[in-house]
């Protein structure tokens, strides 16, 4: 792990130092109408609304393409339970011949259930609460009538129910409640599962694999459905469904979709007219808000016309190694051929609302210059991206089993996640959604905005390390740094802990020369005061700050900022903010800012505006006089994104952060 680490680091530094995002291979003006629907898609209470248009579909296609053990091989997490010190929380049906358990009225586990052999589980008007993933494998059989069914989750994708060899599952006028979050469907060998009319509380992710097959009829939000090898799929009067056409290797379609929304009849297999190499089957009959979407793997062959796709999901397999740039969210393509080399991807009078990518075994790819809606990372593979826009349209930003993601100056407007073994160091950038790691993954965020800090589940470990902004500083005098260095450990404990932090600072001609300002810290900051900078006999100008944080396997990761120190002001250590009737508004910002204040004392102010790793990008002075003063600000010389600014008059300082949106 330590050896990974550095690695990480390294590339980290390497990335944030050298390249560079410019013009020519950023799509500056779609990021600013994506950043402009951001807040325009917001309520009151800054939540996302659910517009079917415009909302995430809050993906969750990780845990399906990756085909883990637990997720295929349900009897290893059979054996490993009952390898446990502890069952009581375990409910097994199927331990001996013919085993039936009816539950009827009230019911709570606080566990997983497994339901196997020829055993067979009945819920029969029953409200039933179970803390756990449900698993019916070899005969085993559930089945539900007129019950609700509650999963809860802590965080979305927590649940999951696994089907596997001849399992089935047949659940009529029942309402499945997953406290409202996406959860996992699996589906895999001979299994099957019926739903008849069901109302499902939560978004559904389903992966049907080899012969496995599935019937819903009459469902108030059916979900989404990743359709590989020669399983099946039947839809009667279901609402809201997003069928992924998978197209592997050495596969093709070469067709048009009917119009999305309502759908008649929809049937699609390998006598489809332009199908080749496919083999599941699919049918639709009276569905509304159907979407298309398509999954083409490297080495695949697909030329669609004519159509309104919701979402086009890139795999990326068997080693393979791709630069990925020029892909944007909501584009309208007349005669397009993606800039894949590793594939055939033609679109012809085609949109496409979002692009996502997903990584698989000891694949690599390396992104620029793209607004995509969802990356995910698998097995043992690597992803890199700079200076993206993933908008959430997709889903999320994850990195799952012991695979590895590196994202540098990107904007994330959804959740990031580091699952499984995953690690995933984010830095330099911001994030508008949660920030978490589950199982026993690793989540490290560098120098970056987030709307609150990181979370750790389960086993997994969550490592933070910030400067926040400076306030105006001036050489001679001591200049407070303030930030956060810790590591959390979930509740369950994690391999990782925090060990120390130091700070350090160089100078612009010489960044390279780290001087030390406090090392050997041992306590964990959040949000506070990370250490006091003596600036005594230094010169005026450009300097570098550094915030290295330990682990305690002796890992270490940085942060960076650029910071300026001012000439010495006489008693600037004594000004105080004694600035009345202070406001700032509008933020987020699109026209021009206003600064409305009382002054007690004239004289000249002044405002500075840094980016978010800390740099000036912005500075004016203007004198005022007595009394009640207007400064109006046009933010045109700045690009869209968060910046902090320091005012500055003779009666005190403030100081504010604020968001630049512009068309």
């Amino acid at each position: 792990m330590k050896s990974i680490l550095f690695r990480l680091s390294v590339l980290l530094a390497f990335l944030h130092s050298t390249i560079i995002v410019t013009a020519q291979n950023f799509p500056q003006q779609e990021f600013n109408n994506a950043l402009q629907n951001r807040f325009a898609a917001t309520n009151s209470n800054g939540l996302q609304t659910q517009n079917k248009t415009t909302s995430s579909l809050n993906s969750g296609v990780k845990q399906l393409l990756s085909k883990t053990t637990e997720l295929l091989l349900p009897t290893i997490k059979l054996y490993n339970r009952l390898s446990s010190t502890s069952l009581s929380d375990t409910i097994f049906v199927g331990v001996v011949p013919n085993d039936t358990l009816v539950i009827t009225g009230t019911f709570f586990n606080n566990g997983p259930i497994l339901v196997f052999n020829d055993g067979v589980l009945i819920f029969d008007n029953a409200n039933a609460t179970i803390l756990g993933d449900l698993f019916v494998f070899q005969d085993g059989k559930m089945i539900a009538n007129n019950s609700t069914l509650a999963f809860p989750q802590l965080y979305f994708y927590q649940r999951s129910w696994i089907l596997a060899h001849n399992g089935s599952i047949e659940v009529s006028n029942c309402t499945l409640d997953f406290t409202g979050l996406s959860h996992n469907l699996v589906l895999v060998n001979n299994s099957h599962i019926e739903f008849h009319n069901v109302q499902n509380l939560g978004f559904t992710t389903t992966g049907a694999y080899e012969n496995a097959s599935l019937l819903i009829d009459t469902i108030n939000q059916a979900g989404e459905f990743i359709m590989t090898d020669s399983a099946s799929f039947t839809f009667n009067n279901a609402n809201t469904i997003l069928l992924w056409h998978t197209v592997p290797a050495n596969a093709g379609i070469n067709m048009s979709f009917p119009a999305a929304g309502t759908v008649a009849n929809y049937s699609f297999n390998s006598t489809t007219p332009g199908v080749t190499g496919l083999n599941y089957n699919v049918q639709l009959s009276n569905c509304t808000d159907v979407m298309w979407a398509l999954m083409p793997s490297n080495g695949s062959n697909v030329n669609i016309s004519g159509s309104t796709i919701r979402a086009i999901g890139l795999w990326f397999e068997n080693g393979d190694t791709v630069n990925v740039s020029g892909l944007v969210n909501n584009s309208t393509y007349t005669n397009f051929l993606a800039p894949l080399n590793d594939r055939v991807l033609q679109l012809n009078n085609c949109s496409v609302q979002t692009w996502s990518l997903y990584t698989f075994d000891t694949s690599s790819i390396n992104i620029t210059g793209c607004i995509i809606g969802e990356v995910g990372s698998m097995g043992k593979s690597f992803v890199t991206a700079q200076g993206i826009l993933c908008d959430g349209t997709g889903g999320y930003y994850w990195t799952s089993d012991t695979s590895f993601s590196i994202a540098i100056s990107s904007t994330v407007f959804s959740s990031i996640r580091s699952q499984g073994n995953g690690i995933f160091l984010f830095g330099y950038g911001s994030v508008n959604g949660a920030a978490s790691a589950v199982s026993n993954a690793v989540l490290i965020v560098t120098q970056s905005s987030l709307p609150q800090d990181p979370v750790a589940y389960d086993h997994s470990a969550v490592w933070l390390l910030n400067i926040d902004p400076l306030p105006v500083s001036y050489v001679n005098n001591p200049v407070a740094i303030n930030g956060s260095a810790w590591i959390d450990q979930g509740p369950l404990g994690s391999f990782m802990d925090f060990g120390s932090y130091e700070l350090s600072y160089s100078t612009s001609a010489n960044p390279s020369a780290w001087i030390p300002i406090s090392s050997g810290n041992v306590n964990e900051v959040h949000h506070a005061l990370l250490a006091t900078w003596n600036t005594n006999g230094l010169s005026p100008g450009a300097y570098n700050l550094r915030l290295n944080t330990f682990n305690n396997l002796g890992d270490s990761i940085d942060a960076i900022i650029q910071v300026s120190l001012l000439p010495s002001i006489l008693g600037v250590e004594d000004i105080e903010n004694e600035i009345s009737e202070y406001t700032f508004s509008p933020n987020p910002v699109k026209d021009q800012f206003n600064i409305n204040f009382m002054l007690n004392t004239a004289g000249s102010s002044s405002i500075k505006i840094y980016d978010t790793k800390g740099k000036l990008v912005y500075e004016i002075k203007k004198s005022f006089g007595i009394g009640k003063q207007s400064w109006n600000i046009d933010p045109g010389f700045l690009n869209s994104g968060i910046y902090h600014f320091e005012f500055q008059t003779p009666g005190g300082i403030k100081s504010d952060s604020f968001v630049v949106t512009k068309d």
